[in-house]
């Protein structure tokens, strides 16, 4: 016992002493990752001298003397800032999560996999032309500058997984958007989803289908419940584009605004740059990896974007010979192509391997991503390969509408909404992407793959698209609403998101006779609710039983509808998913939470019966008495009043929305409690999925995704433009442009977009000086 008591008395001292040295030693390799700009650097592959000015937010300014050497320059900073994203998204696109964080990562791969992201990488690098590609080259080769610089001092992330990164590809840059394209095509989800509505309710569910869906799946196809059988992609609730021309602002300049919704990640998703060589110039934001503005301006033009929804995949019933490993088409057997694929897994000696089908559209989804009986191919625009880097490129380099258009041609994956406004005083929209030529009834719902009218019968033209060039309006709005014109004869889709967002800033041009920066902010951040409007007008007509309950009714229609910090905006929002519970959960049981993110911020579900009291779907299956929707109101603002004060407490003061709604700036290894010095935070939040300053949720009510960025671009003077992102341009949790802007994203702020050389200086923090290695000499 003594000699116990004896140890002790070494040990803990010594523990006490070791501790601390160790927790400093890690901080001070943490802390020598930092990028930190230097005065001159030798970086191998430049030609010539390249300038990087830094200003006061940590955005470079990057000058180069040709194209070249401005892809390797850009290369050689954004690996410096965020080379862990970069890594992360390359790897989440390729399918090699599973490398580094082991088996948590594999339901990724799988999806990637499955969905034949590798495939559709390799067939849009064989579609590059050489420019581009050896541009593309010079920013891998710059990359790879930066990590053959580093020694032991790598990214915190990197020590942290024990791991080195690969050298960066061109193709690396590629796979970018398909990160993206996982979230912004939707059919396939929504396919599904419908499916299990009719299955779960027949031909009434029909009654909650988005607006035109008025037939059912075809007869030929079984009706069986589908489920996706690995990770989902969280809902993305659209984004917000427009653009006013210089009739209705007070400069007789056009204004443009953007602010795409995403998933709010830590880094952020967006970076901002400022790109130029004798050229071009241009300025905006862009994802690590990419080294090109993706939204912004240069001298002449400038653009934003929101996702279209349009529907570019199709799933299929297929015709199967098992025995021979067939599939039938164009009335013949055709053999399945396999695609073999391994998964390395950390941790684990064996990898996971798995043989894929192909048919000659695409990949069979189950049993790998798609739980199902139904043998299921998916059909996906990705699959012809493109060239949207190529596309991109152009838009950065246009001078006018003519060359901005030639862009948008290439630019085909994801589809998206572009604004666009150039110094002649211009305005447009343009449609991008590829568009299938296809009946609607065999898109909506799984269509038999075998069927002659299966086929897609080619592509859209750019002169079918509905594009519009200086409307009388003298504005142009989009927000992931339905595309139709009037008469439009085309099949688009039905994914649309619900028009309130687009009704809103639409009331609110049409509200002033002229515009400026100050308004366009002011528009960018309203967080009125037209679905609150919806609601007040059906509490308006009635009258409940219960005090409780009237009193929240009372409340409810004597808010102004604004989704802010508070008691009113918290039980509405509470009350509309119990609502939506009541409702649906009896009809689709297990499979409800799956239908209700479907219904979430569509013209669908609970939106297409508020107005009819006594829709049977109101009824709840199982009681004896046949509810109606007024009873059900009733018990939704119960509820709602009794979630509120179990969270809460029983003073209604304290019940606020903000709190509920909370954004946690979450890093990826920051999950882990003893990461958690990673994270950058908990802070209240306003606004919902349906106000313009949109903020959603994927599960209960914490913020998961929203405006990934702010831009305002003004042409009467380019250096009056105005941007924020979500946290900071800096990759580094110990940078000081880790979280910088976070205080100005919460509370509508923005920072100024510094464009000409006179800008540039006023704000100017650090110049560094990139230089040809000698050896290059």
């Amino acid at each position: 016992m003594m000699r116990k008591f004896h140890f002790l008395k070494y040990f803990i001292p010594g523990l006490i002493f070791i501790l601390p040295g160790a927790f400093l030693f890690v901080y001070i390799i943490f802390r020598s990752s930092i990028p930190v700009p230097g005065d001159t650097l030798s970086i191998p592959g430049l030609k010539a001298q390249v300038t990087v000015r830094w200003d006061k937010w940590g955005i470079p300014h990057i000058k180069a003397e040709n194209e070249h050497d401005l892809f390797l320059a850009a290369g050689y900073i954004q690996a410096r800032e965020r080379l862990w994203q970069m890594e992360l998204l390359r790897r989440l696109a390729n399918g090699r999560l599973a490398e580094i964080l082991g088996k948590p990562g594999l339901s990724y791969d799988l999806r990637s996999r499955t969905l034949g992201f590798p495939v559709a990488i390799e067939r849009d690098y064989q579609k590059l032309p050489e420019e581009v590609k050896m541009l593309l080259a010079a920013f891998a080769r710059g990359v790879n500058a930066w990590m053959e610089s580093r020694r032991w001092n790598w990214p915190p992330e990197f020590i942290v997984l024990r791991f080195r990164p690969e050298p960066w590809k061109v193709e690396d840059t590629l796979s970018i958007k398909y990160v993206l394209a996982m979230s912004l095509a939707a059919d396939l989800s929504s396919e599904i989803a419908r499916m299990n509505i009719i299955k779960l309710s027949g031909r009434n569910g029909l009654e909650l289908l988005e607006p035109g869906i008025d037939f059912p799946p075809d007869p030929e196809v079984r009706l069986d419940i589908l489920s996706l059988s690995q990770v989902e992609s969280p809902a993305v609730m659209g984004s917000n584009n427009w653009v006013i021309s210089g009739e209705l602002t007070e400069s007789g300049k056009p204004l443009l605004a953007n602010d795409p919704h995403l998933l709010i990640s830590l880094p952020p998703i967006w970076m901002e740059i400022y790109l130029e060589c004798p050229e071009y110039k241009v300025s905006g934001v862009t994802i690590p990896g990419v080294p090109l503005v993706v939204i912004g301006h240069n001298q002449h033009i400038a653009w934003g974007v929101t996702n279209s929804y349009v529907d570019v995949q199709d799933i299929y019933v297929e015709q199967v010979n098992w025995s021979e490993e067939s599939y039938f088409r164009n009335g013949e057997w055709k053999p399945f192509k396999f695609r073999r694929e391994v998964i390395k897994i950390r941790g684990q000696k064996d990898p996971y391997t798995i043989n894929i089908r192909w048919v000659e559209e695409g990949p069979m989804i189950n049993p790998f991503y798609l739980n199902c009986e139904m043998p299921i191919s998916l059909r996906w625009t990705i699959y012809d390969g493109d060239r949207t880097v190529v596309g991109l490129y152009l838009i950065n380099k246009a001078r006018n509408r003519e060359e901005f258009s030639r862009g948008i041609r290439l630019f085909e994956n994801p589809s998206q909404n572009f604004v666009y406004a150039d110094v002649e005083g211009n305005i447009g929209y343009y449609l991008s992407g590829k568009i299938p030529v296809r009946k609607k009834e065999t898109a909506v719902y799984p269509y038999p793959g075998w069927r002659d009218d299966a086929t897609w019968t080619g592509y859209l033209s750019e002169e079918e698209k509905p594009n519009l060039f200086n409307p009388p309006s003298g504005f142009i709005v989009t927000a992931n609403s339905n595309l139709y014109p009037e008469n439009y004869p085309h099949y688009l889709g039905f994914d649309w998101i619900s028009s309130d967002r687009k009704e809103r800033i639409e009331e609110l041009i049409r509200a002033r006779d002229k515009h400026s920066v100050e308004s366009m902010i002011s528009i960018q951040n309203d967080v009125h609710s037209r679905r609150a409007e919806r609601v007040k007008k059906v509490l308006s007509g009635i009258q409940l039983g219960d005090p409780a309950a009237e009193e929240a009714r009372k409340i409810l229609i004597q808010w102004d509808g604004q989704v802010r910090e508070g008691l009113a905006p918290a039980i509405f929002e509470v009350f509309w998913d119990e609502l939506q519970r009541l409702t649906f959960e009896d009809d689709f049981h297990s499979y409800y939470r799956q239908i209700a993110d479907y219904f979430r911020v569509k013209e669908a579900g609970l939106e297409r019966i508020l107005d009819n009291p006594d829709s049977r779907w109101f009824d709840i299956k199982g009681t004896i008495k046949i509810e109606t929707r007024d009873e059900l109101i009733e018990m939704a603002l119960l509820r709602a009043q009794q979630f509120l004060k179990k969270k809460f407490g029983a003073n209604r003061e304290k019940w606020d929305w903000a709190v509920l709604h909370r954004l946690s700036y979450r890093h990826l290894l920051g999950q882990k409690w003893f990461l958690g010095f990673f994270n950058a935070g908990s802070y209240p939040m306003i606004g919902d999925g349906t106000t313009v300053r949109a903020s959603f949720s994927t599960a209960g009510f914490e913020t998961a995704g929203g405006a990934s960025c702010r831009l305002i671009i003004d042409f009467s003077d380019f250096d009056r433009s105005l941007s924020v992102i979500t946290s900071g341009q800096s990759g580094h949790f110990l940078s000081r442009h880790y979280r910088d802007q976070i205080s100005l994203y919460l509370n509508s702020l923005y920072h100024p977009r510094a464009f000409s050389e006179a800008a540039i200086g006023q704000f100017l923090k650090k110049e560094e000086k990139l230089i040809p290695a000698k050896s290059d000499n």
